[in-house]
């Protein structure tokens, strides 16, 4: 079919579309591409409530409480920090493996 785009911008593609939704795609060359779409209803994010865990537990790394979530992954949290001291973070690793190997700075190209 073809329409005309009014005065005011809009394109009217008749009352059996009223109300819908469309997810307008733009092409290079000034062409449109309308596909429906439905709404699904999301209900915005809560923000993590803190626990008073009864040991007084935070998760490493400063932070100051605790959620649910970081209770259900302790071991792993803790694992994971016991790991971090060991070997340092990744820009610790990465510093240090560029410090071995000063030719990947100058564009050389070496096997890793």
């Amino acid at each position: 079919m073809l329409k005309e785009v009014g005065a005011s911008g809009q394109i009217s593609l008749g009352k059996k579309y009223a109300g819908k939704l469309f997810d307008v795609i733009c092409h290079p060359g000034d062409r449109f591409e309308l596909i429906p779409v439905r709404v699904v209803a999301t209900t915005p994010p809560q923000a993590p409530q803190i626990l008073q865990v009864p040991d007084g537990w935070v998760p490493p790394g400063g932070y100051g409480g605790c959620t649910q979530w970081a209770l259900d992954n302790r071991d792993a949290l803790e694992q994971y920090a016991r790991q971090i001291e060991e070997e340092g973070t990744a820009a610790e690793q990465l510093q240090r493996f560029l410090a071995e190997h000063p030719e990947m700075l100058t564009g050389g190209h070496a096997e890793i």
